[in-house]
């Protein structure tokens, strides 16, 4: 059995969020990948990391071809085409190995089994076993399997009908991978950059919020270490240099902090102290950055912390507002109160950081009224906003205690699947007297359109940076096009020159040396655009020019004398202007967004 073996990794599209349109890539998978590579077992793992909000839909037939394992991981909303994706992986490709996991297969592995086609699915976070799963995995593959896969703690597989889950014991160690694999990640190049870093810095959070499933999914609340924490500044750092990361004229660039809670409250005093010292070393670290992480209001009680963030270059803060309403943040476990939040937001952005306030409407306390209030309010006291409709997610409270919907806005009957596609936030995807479905769509859109939307505002950066995308890779094609001409007629020209060029002489090498004179000028003029180009165009402008050396090599043999010095000092230009090519093409490029 070869002992290189093909994983693809893949978060496939989202259908709602932010996400389709940053595309910043949340972090499951590079730390996934980080693991394989890190693995020391039987086999080698040659990874890629695909994220569909990226790179557009895979094609699970031609592009699954060759790969050993597939692993998939799902959002809610993303569930529908994860289990799709396993389905038709199998269905083409019968012996490839596919596992699931990821917050929403996680905590419902009966549903992701009955689906999508998966042999396992990991609970929770994987990166310890992941190497040792996908061993066994390749390696057993007759009844006996089972027995195996029963010794790896933290997983789900079927057998004779039921679903078995293994028993984990405590906790991954949130740097057992110090650095995410960003660089297997499909597609990514300085023609098509991240539009932001991502750092994690701590898994978990010191809240109970019930609508949440970070809680569930990693829970306790660990830091990763201090010396990590600058390892993965220092990686983004090389990302933004290599150009892939998008960089403004002045060489910063975004970093989005973890997706968890940054900076702990005042309550949390060993954390916050932890946290606290942290970002005072950050200093000289981070000079280039524009840090945006999540965190609870009351950073706007705690000066010291703020300005320390401050200093640290974090400029933007989501806050958790969800509500200005007392019973509502009580029954939620909030732990805040409405008029502190206003107090706290007010502080926030009074120290400079760009507010943006996260608001859940449809909780239980909610009117109509209340809601369109909160839009005044939250808006005065906020640069940005998100929106979401209360929404159950797997693993919390709600998710038992709300009555589902289907698509149609009807009650959900036994067997039918949820319509995890409209579970975006946008609509009410389970029963409440107060607003049907379609009710609850338009209430969304009323509350939206009175805020500035985060959201839009990522849609408009995503556009423009598509757009310069598609300018820069016109350009190269264009240039491409330019100097091939170019050469071609070059090369037409010298190979005109191949019967009569026993008379040729000096005439001869006086024509052939203007000719190249005016060559080399066009490619010393392409010099500097075609850095920035795509390699592929570099590489077929050095095809042609081995086409024009091997014309000028077959006038060699019928030229007198004086001709075969034309044609050897010929080909000293052509190596010239091959040697002034590579240089173009090895040089350090320019990515596009420093242009």
């Amino acid at each position: 059995m070869p002992r290189i073996k093909r994983v693809m990794l893949v978060q496939p599209a989202s259908t709602g969020g932010n996400f389709e349109y940053i595309a910043i890539p949340r972090q499951g998978m590079l730390f996934l990948s980080g693991a394989l590579a890190q693995w020391q077992g039987p086999y080698l793992y040659e990874r890629e990391i695909w994220f569909e909000d990226r790179c557009g839909p895979m094609d699970p037939n031609r592009d699954l071809e060759g790969v050993d394992i597939l692993m998939v991981t799902a959002l809610i909303n993303e569930a529908p085409r994860a289990y799709q994706l396993a389905r038709l992986a199998k269905q083409y490709h019968p012996d490839l190995i596919t596992i699931g996991g990821g917050p929403q297969m996680s905590p419902l592995p009966e549903e992701a089994f009955a689906r999508g086609d998966f042999d396992v699915i990991v609970n929770r976070e994987g990166e310890d076993i992941i190497g040792q799963l996908s061993d066994v995995l390749l390696e057993r593959r007759g009844p006996d399997r089972n027995q195996y896969l029963d010794k790896i703690p933290g997983i789900s597989y079927r057998q004779d009908g039921q679903v078995i889950q293994t028993r984990r014991a405590g906790l991954v160690a949130p740097d057992f991978v110090e650095l995410p694999d960003f660089r297997s990640m499909r597609g990514l190049s300085s023609t098509f950059p991240m539009a932001g870093g991502v750092l994690e810095t701590v898994r978990g959070c010191t809240e109970k919020c019930t609508y949440c499933q970070v809680i569930q999914q990693f829970l306790g609340y660990r830091l990763i270490s201090r010396e990590t924490e600058l390892k993965r500044l220092h990686q983004l750092q090389q990302m933004a240099a290599d150009g892939l990361i998008h960089t403004s004229r002045n060489g910063g660039f975004n970093v989005f902090i973890s997706d968890d809670l940054h900076t702990p409250p005042l309550r949390a005093v060993k954390y916050r102290n932890e946290r606290l010292e942290r970002l005072k070393g950050w200093k000289g670290h981070t000079d280039n950055m524009y840090m945006i992480c999540q965190a609870r209001a009351e950073v706007g009680q705690d000066p010291e912390l703020a300005h320390a963030m401050m200093q640290a270059n974090i400029k933007m803060i989501y806050a958790g507002v969800e509500s200005d309403n007392a019973e509502n943040l009580k029954i939620v476990r909030k732990r805040q109160e409405p008029g502190q939040m206003h107090k706290d937001l007010t502080a926030l952005n009074s120290l400079g950081f760009s507010m943006v306030a996260m608001t859940i409407i449809g909780l239980p306390y909610d009117t109509e009224e209340s809601i369109m209030a909160m839009a005044d309010w939250v808006t005065q006291v906020s640069k940005y906003q998100t929106a979401n409709l209360l929404t159950p997610l797997p693993a919390t409270s709600n998710w038992e205690s709300l009555k589902p919907l289907n698509e149609n806005g009807e009650l959900l009957q036994e067997g039918e699947m949820r319509p995890y596609h409209l579970y975006t936030g946008r609509q009410f995807v389970h029963y409440d007297r107060r607003w049907s479905m379609q009710e609850s769509r338009e209430l969304y859109n009323r509350y939206a359109s009175h805020l500035s939307s985060i959201d839009n505002l990522y849609g408009r950066i995503f556009r423009i940076l598509r757009s310069y995308r598609l300018r820069i890779s016109s350009t190269g094609r264009d240039l491409g096009d330019t100097l091939n001409t170019r050469i071609a007629e070059a090369t037409d020209f010298f190979k005109t020159w191949s019967v009569p060029v026993s008379v040729a002489g000096k005439e001869l090498g006086e024509n052939l040396s203007q000719r190249l004179g005016e060559l080399s000028d066009n490619l010393r003029a392409a010099a500097q655009p075609l850095a920035s180009a795509r390699r592929d165009v570099a590489d077929n402008v050095g095809v042609r020019i081995a086409e024009l050396a091997e014309a000028l090599r077959n006038l060699s043999d019928p030229l007198a004398t004086g001709g075969k010095d034309l044609a050897a000092n010929v080909s000293t230009r052509i190596n010239e202007l091959s040697e002034m090519l590579n240089r173009v093409v090895d040089a350090p490029r320019t990515s596009p967004q420093r242009e």
